[in-house]
């Protein structure tokens, strides 16, 4: 059997080598002319070009194509590389995502996303005070967080009413809000960008709000989400949606082809976290071997670190909640028809592993007193 793997991401690097630990013959395509790296880590090592090439792996595996992969033809069952060809038997897409733009910065000097190791090296070449972050979202806050560490002034603008808004709710986000404040970084929540202002060499010099008011700004990251990477597999005829459509087996609509990872929609849902890009990694490989393995939801958990403090969401924060707030530590547990269904730690992770057990399981409402007994 000969496997192709697009995307040489968490999920494809990771099911290009357990299959070819099992001997199977494996090709894996990525568009990047360097090696595997993990891209969570790419903001710590910004401005700074031994860490940056630290995050690479030392070495290559024998299997890895440093080559776009630019078309597939699932009728003749082949991978096209510009005009060469290559024949699979298997193929996963694991294509990941792609950074969401905004068209008013498309051509602005000065404005770029940090999705990439070429995106990494290219903002700690360039980068000049001030700095914005537009966008408060994980990555968003961690990269924000990173750029100032090295002694950068750094705004975050947050459309949302609060930051972390698909992770937090209002008490959790404004306790992070003033930690992060507290460690320099200036966010502004709720504001809305309009219009950008260029100086006479078309580099940005601001940012101006609906309120029109003016942000300086001379570098400008855009963390505004991201959009997962279907391109390749909608030319090729797959079924699309928001994602690569995959059913509990992970196979697309060609039962030859499987899609994993950020670029995967299962049940309407495109998580685009690493635990999901593994889970489905773990879960193509054992199909790929001959298994009839249906694909199980892992826990949805997502964690910042800041200095001096932690914090941990897990599952659906929507809906009503037991909480409790003593400081700077909070947690709020939502509880639906007596099953947990989602969970905000901050400032304390004593009580992730009571919720990553009982994630989606019954809990009473005295073991949810307990936890709040803090």
């Amino acid at each position: 059997m000969n496997v192709i793997v697009i995307g040489n991401g968490v999920a494809g690097a990771t099911v290009a080598a357990k299959l070819a630990a099992k001997g199977v013959s494996v090709q894996l395509f990525s568009e990047e002319p360097v090696g595997f790296y993990s891209r969570i880590l790419l903001p710590q090592a910004l401005c700074d070009k031994e860490a940056l090439q630290d995050l690479i792996a030392k070495s290559d595996p024998p299997y890895l194509q440093k080559r776009a992969a630019t078309a597939i033809d699932p009728v003749k069952k082949l991978v096209y590389s510009g005009a060469a060809a290559f024949p699979y038997d298997k193929l996963v897409i694991a294509t990941g995502s792609r950074s969401r733009m905004l068209d008013i910065f498309s051509c602005t000097d000065g404005a770029c996303a940090l999705r990439t190791f070429s995106d990494a090296q290219n903002i700690s070449d360039t980068i000049e005070n001030p700095v914005v972050v537009l966008g408060g979202g994980l990555l968003g806050l961690e990269t924000a967080l990173w750029v100032k560490r090295k002694g950068f002034e750094v705004t975050v603008l947050e459309a949302a009413d609060r930051i972390l808004v698909r992770q937090l709710d209002t008490e959790g986000a404004s306790i992070l809000k003033a930690h992060l404040e507290g460690q320099g970084l200036v966010i502004k929540e709720g504001v809305k960008t309009r219009a950008q202002k260029l100086d006479l060499g078309g580099h940005i010099r601001a940012l101006v709000t609906e309120g029109e008011d003016e942000v300086p700004c001379r570098t400008l990251l855009l963390s505004l989400g991201v959009l997962p990477e279907i391109t390749l597999a909608k030319a090729a005829g797959l079924k699309t949606n928001r994602g690569i459509v995959v059913n509990q087996f992970l196979q697309t609509s060609d039962s030859d082809i499987l899609a994993i990872g950020d670029c995967a929609e299962y049940e309407g849902q495109v998580p685009g976290i690493i635990p999901v890009a593994l889970a489905m990694a773990e879960t193509a490989v054992s199909n790929l071997l001959g298994e009839q393995k249906p694909y199980q939801t892992p826990v949805l958990f997502t964690r910042f670190k800041g200095d001096g403090l932690d914090v941990v969401s897990v599952g659906s924060i929507e809906g009503p909640a037991h909480k409790n707030r003593n400081g700077n530590r909070y947690e709020a547990y939502c509880v639906q028809d007596g099953m947990l269904k989602g969970a905000i730690l901050v400032g304390s992770t004593a009580h992730l592993g009571f919720v990553r057990s009982h994630y989606q399981k019954e809990v009473s409402d005295e073991e949810i007193a307990t936890l709040l007994a803090f």
